[in-house]
């Protein structure tokens, strides 16, 4: 993944308690189904829309070309919301190597991800987020009171020459949240 000026790798100084679950190099719903059994997926939108200023050039989208195919989904413990989660692609991925993703529904994005061996993961990248990012205002639709700076990590998932970004935005329950075994120990989901 290209760098910016403000998505970091490696990870700069973040909260102790949500340095493991920034980190996991797995997948991500499997760590949190292990913590959480009450985990679930909700859909938020997923749509045609313009893509973000930082998410263009990581998923390769040509000069005069901003719209993408996104994806939002809140991932829940009970009713409480966990990570907003931002996945974004250009329109003919889901024609080619992430195909699969317009028939999610409910379903996690890793459950697809994590069980397709030919697709590979760009090393992670970090940055905390606050109301100017697009990402944290819309965390702000679904969740209310959000501390005014927000931990987020994302990378990009490569299937052939098709890309797809997830940005995973973390929610405060999972500030507190104590680290659960890393999802190399679990089944993926």
């Amino acid at each position: 993944m290209p760098r910016s000026a403000s998505w970091h790798t490696p990870l700069c100084s973040s909260p102790r308690a949500l340095r493991p679950w920034l980190t996991e190099r797995g997948s991500l719903t499997a760590r949190l189904i292990a913590h959480f059994p009450d985990f679930s997926v909700r859909v938020c939108v997923q749509t045609s829309s313009r893509a973000h200023a930082d998410e263009q050039r990581p998923i390769a989208l040509a000069r005069r070309t901003t719209r993408a195919e996104a994806r939002e989904v809140l991932l829940l413990s009970g009713e409480t919301p966990l990570v907003f989660a931002h996945s974004v692609l250009q329109p003919a991925a889901l024609r080619g190597g992430f195909r699969p993703i317009g028939r999610l529904g409910n379903a996690s994005l890793g459950s697809f991800l994590f069980a397709t061996p030919t697709i590979r993961r760009s090393p992670l990248a970090w940055r905390q987020i606050d109301a100017r990012h697009p990402l944290w205002r819309k965390a702000a639709q679904h969740v209310a009171d959000l501390p005014a700076r927000l931990w987020a990590r994302r990378s990009l998932f490569f299937a052939g020459h098709d890309r797809l970004l997830v940005t995973e935005v973390f929610l405060p329950p999972a500030f507190s949240a104590p680290a659960a075994p890393t999802a190399r120990q679990y089944p993926d989901r």
